[in-house]
């Protein structure tokens, strides 16, 4: 097919689906929810103007459901945590990058010098979150060149245990077994992002 080929029905429902997808959430603009569908779908017939026109009413939809949320939802007690893991020296990273090697490859470019380990979780993590699956954090210490491991292991647990404790401060469930080779699980976790503004 070309561009100029109308998309077909099956192709329209598969973009609203994402759509939906991806304004449940709720970190991207509805501009980059258009592109992101036609990045998809722009072989099968999908135009900018056609992401557009998909996207605004979904959008708006999610809008007029927010009114009825709680005043402080999961997420929002989830960015508390992640404020309050940054004010303690970690880097505390919502929806970065696409996937956990991304992550972990980038996240050392968010230190500062005083930073002393890491968290966050992916767009991947974001999407199974807001599919109601709990969400899975990947953390870890900075690690000094020629670091001994057991130095390095000892690091990532004192941050695990960091952000353990930040997420039970807000009144988060957590699942742990203490590992600093296992992920931290959030669950159950009812996902509420509000879009931005």
């Amino acid at each position: 097919m070309t561009q100029e080929t109308a998309p077909t029905p099956e192709v329209l429902r598969e973009a609203r689906e994402r759509a939906r997808e991806l304004i449940r959430c709720g970190f991207q603009e509805p501009a980059e929810i258009a592109e992101s569908l036609v990045e998809v779908l722009d072989d099968q017939g999908l135009t900018q103007e056609e992401a557009e026109r998909i996207v605004a009413p979904l959008w708006d939809e999610r809008l007029a459901e927010q009114a009825s949320w709680p005043a402080t939802t999961d997420v929002d007690r989830l960015a508390a945590a992640f404020d309050a893991l940054e004010e303690e020296g970690v880097v505390a990273a919502m929806d970065f990058t696409c996937c956990a090697g991304c992550g972990y490859a980038e996240i050392g470019g968010e230190a500062d010098e005083g930073s002393r380990g890491f968290v966050f979780f992916h767009q991947q993590d974001t999407e199974t979150a807001a599919d109601g699956q709990g969400l899975m954090l990947r953390y870890g210490g900075f690690h000094a060149e020629g670091e001994a491991t057991e130095v390095s292991e000892r690091r990532t647990g004192e941050v695990g245990r960091a952000v353990v404790a930040a997420l039970e401060a807000v009144g988060l469930p957590v699942e742990w077994d203490g590992s600093p080779h296992t992920a931290i699980r959030v669950a159950p976790l009812e996902w509420l992002n509000r879009l931005p503004e």
